[in-house]
Order: structure tokens, then C-alpha cells, then sequence
């Protein structure tokens, strides 16, 4: 179940950082901030953090999070790449 509300929360946050990033760029008239670039580096460190935690408080496997981190880091991921090279 945490897998899924961190994926769900992933794409959300993705949604977020695009539609701030078009507002941006729209009101300055020229691309200022590209929102899934930025998506992907903030990202990636919550997803670490989140196996850290998964390692070291929940006591999981280093394998099992790995596995883990895949699905939560990689789907939202896949969407910002996917955002990132359409032609809007």
C-alpha cells in the first residue's frame, strides 16, 4: 500500500512541478524553468530517502527496496521523460 500512495504521490508532485513550470515559462514568455527536468532530481532524493527509511527504521532488505525504488522512482520518472520531450 506505501508503494502505491508513494507512486500515486510521485505523479502527483510530477503534475505539480509541470503546470508551475508552463505557468512560468508562459508569463516570462520564453522556457525559464523546464518542471519534469527539476521533477526528476527533487524526485530522485525523496525516493532515496524513502528506501533509506525503508532500510534502516523498517527494517527491509536492501534487495526488497531496490525492487521497490524501481516501481516508485521509475513510473513517475518515465513520466517526466515523457513530458520532458513533448512538443507542446
Amino acid at each position: 500500500m506505501h508503494m502505491l500512495m508513494m507512486t500515486a504521490l510521485g505523479l502527483a508532485v510530477l503534475a505539480a512541478f509541470w503546470f508551475i513550470g508552463r505557468l512560468l515559462n508562459a508569463r516570462a514568455g520564453r522556457m525559464v524553468v523546464n518542471g519534469p527536468r527539476l521533477f526528476l532530481a527533487v524526485w530522485a532524493a525523496v525516493s532515496f530517502y524513502n528506501g533509506y527509511i525503508g532500510v534502516t527504521k523498517a527494517g527491509y532488505s536492501v534487495q526488497a527496496e531496490l525492487l521497490v525504488h524501481l516501481v516508485v522512482f521509475g513510473l513517475p520518472a518515465v513520466a517526466a521523460v515523457v513530458l520532458m520531450f513533448r512538443k507542446l
